[in-house]
């Protein structure tokens, strides 16, 4: 054997080595040595590595980790415990805050699943007509909720507290993917955790936080929508990133909605159960059967993604705008699933889209109709602000008893109200004297424009193009004739000492009184 030394071609070995230090046998390996060292790893790839060990390795291995880091080791335990979250989640499809749902392992029917989930609303709370089917088929959406171009916000309302509301709340939070309960948010909370997950958000007590927060309804009101998203400057320089808004949202409370989110909502109202009605009472801590069904469900929807995303279904006469863009949807998975799903989606709609829940179009609009009853009810041609004002208030399930701040509706947010139709009050004759009011020709315009005809089935629908395709087309409301009011016979009319002036219906001879 031979005992020459092997031959090392120093020059590429060492390179940027002293000259010098080429003379010393020692001092050549150790050159050697570091040029072939593997590059050390970054400090994050240190703690993704101890991360993944054993916490009885890591265990012993911190202190001499926290020294190669040059950290204490109370932070290296923090930083290793919080990658060992972000590993977790990520695993469960999660964000380490809300939980993704794995779907059943085997082939479901959707009608099996969606009686289930059904079922399963009916037992723990105590709803109106229609609302068990509209929140199973609500349910369903969340879980391809990319596949429509809107998502409906579910609004669970009740006019005290003690009706179900949280209940109900939670029993939909056991059927729908990432569930993340809250009692109050913010709007950066809100658009942070939709752009990193896009989770079902289900709020509960709006009416406590929501109302005077404008920028966070401003938030919810773009998330009803695809590609709604949030601007905001990040970093020293201010550079501006877009953070995706869209997301599946329950907003539960007393009391309606602002116009804008109850606009954009299905909305379910619950009263107060008498004894025995509650079938079973939820117990969070045994829902593993409410656990499964969300799983049928949710491979339901996978295995029949693309027969959802591609329907087109039929909506029902009068659902036009925001109204179609809420129950476009709803309709599309119960025409996917087929047998009496689409019978019962029409059903759950002409229920819960009541013809007396007139805030579903936006205050104005309540406001044009309940005039429009004020004026035909009484036949009046004209009649004073204030006795406008008076009558409004007496409608005591409308929100002019308690408009202005828990007070009643005021001469001039009625003439704010009311501006933008380009109706204005002016001077009229009333006992003598020339208070401000209107006249019902005031209206006729805006009655035609925004009002459908007395005794239509659809009785609020907005005015924009209606929705019968992807392009949509504009079907014209009634004119003056259709808006329930005829111009009076004759302009000169007087009027009693009640601030209005009617006209008889049958000689259409105008009479005080």
């Amino acid at each position: 054997m031979s005992n020459k030394p092997p031959v090392i071609d120093v020059e590429s070995t060492v390179t940027g080595t002293d000259l010098n230090d080429l003379k010393d046998p020692v001092k050549i390996k150790a050159a050697i040595e570091n040029a072939t060292e593997p590059p050390s790893e970054t400090s994050e790839e240190a703690i993704a590595r101890l991360a993944q060990l054993h916490p009885v390795e890591y265990d012993r291995r911190r202190e001499d980790e926290a020294d190669k880091l040059e950290i204490r080791v109370a932070t290296l335990d923090s930083l290793v415990l919080k990658k060992r979250d972000e590993f977790a989640a990520a695993k469960a499809g999660g964000d380490g805050i809300t939980t993704a749902v794995e779907p059943w392992p085997d082939s479901v029917n959707g009608d099996e699943v969606l009686n289930q989930v059904v079922a399963n609303f009916n037992r723990y709370t105590v709803l109106p007509d229609g609302a068990a089917d509209a929140m199973a088929l609500w349910a369903a959406h969340t879980h391809c909720i990319n596949a429509f171009m809107h998502s409906p916000r579910l609004n669970i309302k009740s006019p005290e507290k003690g009706c179900g509301k949280t209940t109900a709340r939670d029993v939909v939070a056991l059927h729908v993917p990432r569930p993340l309960p809250t009692e109050n948010m913010s709007t950066a909370v809100l658009f942070r955790i939709i752009e990193k997950s896009q989770p079902t958000v289900l709020a509960d007590e709006y009416d406590t936080w929501l109302r005077d927060n404008e920028e966070l309804r401003g938030m919810l009101n773009a998330g009803h929508k695809r590609g709604g998203q949030a601007l905001r400057c990040e970093g020293d320089s201010h550079e501006v990133r877009a953070f995706k808004v869209y997301a599946p949202v329950v907003l539960c409370g007393i009391g309606t909605l602002p116009g804008t989110l109850h606009d954009r909502s299905i909305v379910v109202s619950l009263v107060r159960a008498r004894p025995g009605e509650v079938q079973q009472r939820l117990d969070s801590r045994r829902t593993a059967a409410e656990q499964e069904t969300c799983r049928k469900l949710a491979r339901w929807v996978k295995d029949n993604y693309s027969a959802i995303e591609a329907r087109e279904p039929a909506l029902p006469t009068g659902a036009y705008n925001r109204v179609a863009d809420n129950w476009r949807p709803l309709f599309a998975i119960a025409e996917v699933v087929g047998g009496a799903w689409p019978a019962r989606a029409s059903a759950a709609y002409t229920k819960l889209t009541s013809h007396d829940d007139t805030n579903t179009q936006g205050i104005r609009i309540t406001l044009l109709a309940d005039i429009r009853d004020i004026l035909t009810s009484g036949l009046l041609t004209r009649i004073s602000s204030a006795d406008l004002c008076k009558r409004l208030v007496e409608l005591e399930e409308q929100p002019w008893p308690e408009y202005g701040k828990g007070k009643p509706i005021s001469q001039n947010q009625l003439s704010r109200l009311l501006r933008p139709f380009d109706i204005q009050p002016r001077n009229i004759k009333v006992d003598g004297k020339s208070p401000k009011g209107y006249h019902a020709e005031d209206f006729a315009d805006a009655f035609s424009r925004y009002l459908p005809v007395p005794g239509d089935s659809n009785r609020y629908p907005a005015t924009e193009a209606v929705n019968t395709g992807e392009n949509g087309t504009l079907h014209p409301l009634p004119g003056l004739n259709g808006s329930g009011l005829e111009k009076p016979k004759s302009p000169n009319v007087y009027a009693g000492g009640s601030g209005v002036a009617v006209q008889n219906p049958v000689e259409h001879v105008e009479e005080a009184v």
